[in-house]
């Protein structure tokens, strides 16, 4: 029996495409400007297409999808060797982070949800769900968007890029929910949109439920979703499913 749910954010509780992709197209250029080197425009897209960003499409198993500031910087950090420029990686890393949290800041941006959020994630407590938080975001930047939604209050657990955790599919983020918890593997969820949040899900011992609210289509979870829903405004459906097994 399901007992607790993972949540990833970007693109399972909030809107992916109307704030992340729009928000790399600010933040790459100026990256290019801070490390103050010359670009006709071919390493800034070459550095959007290691992201995944291809114009106006997210490539559903791209850095951006899913990965962390850690692991896009080291993209980045490919992109510029390529080209001769020689930087040290952490120092991407710190640079992209900072520019990404800072433009998030500066713009303030509006969480587009597929449901109420509040009322949806009530209804779970009252049933007495364990619920968590799992993703590639910095922690500052996840905790921002849970209060702007006005529902961090129903988390038990909040797992973010803190600078030291392990990003998904390592199970650390799994292993933390359930020390919290006192929850098995097998009687946890996890709620994502891409085929790293099924993997992280699937090899951690718990179930997947996929959502089609951000950058997959069905077929880009390779079948590794215990079951696919439209948005989580389905995941009672998913949540009945496998309690009647």
């Amino acid at each position: 029996m399901i007992k607790g749910l993972l949540f990833d954010k970007d693109g399972t509780i909030i809107d992916f495409f109307s704030i992340w992709p729009v928000i790399a197209r600010e933040v790459i250029p100026k990256f290019i400007k801070q490390i103050e080197i010359y670009d006709d425009g071919t390493i800034e897209k070459e550095m959007l297409e290691s992201m995944g960003l291809h114009e106006d499409k997210v490539n559903p198993k791209g850095a951006f999808a899913y990965k962390s500031y850690g692991e896009i910087a080291e993209d980045i950090c490919s992109v510029l060797t390529d080209h001769d420029v020689f930087i040290e990686l952490y120092s991407i890393y710190v640079q992209i982070k900072d520019l990404f949290n800072n433009t998030m800041k500066n713009t303030t941006p509006v969480y587009k949800t597929f449901t109420d959020m509040p009322d949806l994630l009530r209804g779970l407590k009252k049933e007495g769900y364990f619920i968590g938080l799992t993703t590639a975001d910095v922690q500052e930047s996840a905790e921002r968007c849970l209060n702007e939604l006005h529902i961090i209050e129903f988390f038990d657990y909040i797992g973010a890029d803190d600078g030291t955790r392990k990003p998904k599919p390592n199970g650390e983020m799994i292993d933390e929910f359930k020390a919290i918890t006192g929850l098995k593997s097998e009687e946890i969820a996890v709620v994502g949109d891409t085929f790293n949040d099924m993997l992280f899900g699937k090899q951690n011992g718990c179930s997947s439920i996929g959502v089609l609210s951000g950058v997959s289509e069905k077929e880009d979870f390779d079948d590794m979703a215990d079951y696919i829903i439209e948005s989580v405004a389905d995941i009672q459906k998913a949540l009945d499913k496998f309690n009647a097994e």
